[in-house]
């Protein structure tokens, strides 16, 4: 369970750095870590967990109606994504690194259906999350020259998605100003929100984004209306 523990704070790192966790179990957590005569592992996993805030409880039996409670709450705080209406237009936005190039794919949802498809190659060296934001940013300012004023971005990147909904910090510079453009963009509109999506449900973008990667033109930001006619 030591090790259960120390494995935990290595993959949830963040969380462990900004907050103060409580290990509840059956084993005395806290006393087999905060021993000194411990050696080998359980030393050498102690010394990586005293960085951190950690509190160690027993575990007691929990009583039927605080289950009860618990579920209630839990079950209220589940987040639904808002359902799009009559204002809301939706975006899908996709980035893509390939070995022939990078590559970024948007497809704009007006609340009618009809889509608007945009492909962007990227001429510059950039990691998987930078073409993510790349797709982003090149969504949002056609959206705003449309005059678009209600939109949902979805995407599949966890990360772009989380930082630009500000759950997560952005601690790398490149990707704070992504986001802060992103945020500068998204004031344009009256309603902005991003959402996380799987990649099987963003696959019109996905598509688009590979495409544009696996391009040996020299374009750069070249529409898909020249390809293929939207159907606005």
């Amino acid at each position: 369970m030591c090790y259960d523990v120390y494995f935990t704070s290595k993959k949830q790192k963040q969380y462990f750095q900004e907050n103060v966790i409580t290990m509840v179990s059956t084993a005395p957590l806290g006393d087999i870590i905060r021993c000194r005569n411990a050696s080998g592992r359980v030393a050498k996993w102690a010394l990586e967990l005293a960085g951190h805030t950690i509190l160690y409880e027993p575990c007691t039996t929990i009583k039927s109606q605080d289950l009860a409670d618990f579920l209630v709450d839990w079950t209220e705080t589940q987040y639904l994504p808002p359902q799009p209406d009559s204002t809301h237009w939706r975006m899908h936005f996709d980035g893509s690194k390939m070995q022939p190039g990078l590559g970024a794919g948007i497809v704009l949802f007006s609340p009618k259906g009809d889509r608007l498809k945009y492909a962007l190659q990227i001429h510059f060296a950039a990691s998987n999350n930078v073409t993510e934001y790349e797709a982003l940013v090149h969504g949002l300012r056609p959206a705003k020259e449309l005059g678009i004023r209600c939109i949902l971005c979805y995407g599949d990147s966890d990360l772009v998605v989380q930082q630009c909904s500000g759950e997560w910090d952005a601690h790398d510079s490149n990707m704070a100003s992504y986001r802060f453009l992103v945020q500068k963009l998204s004031g344009f509109f009256e309603g902005c929100e991003f959402l996380h999506v799987p990649r099987v449900e963003n696959e019109a973008a996905d598509t688009l984004a590979k495409i544009t990667s696996s391009w040996q033109s020299t374009l750069s930001g070249v529409s898909l209306e020249h390809l293929h006619k939207p159907s606005v």
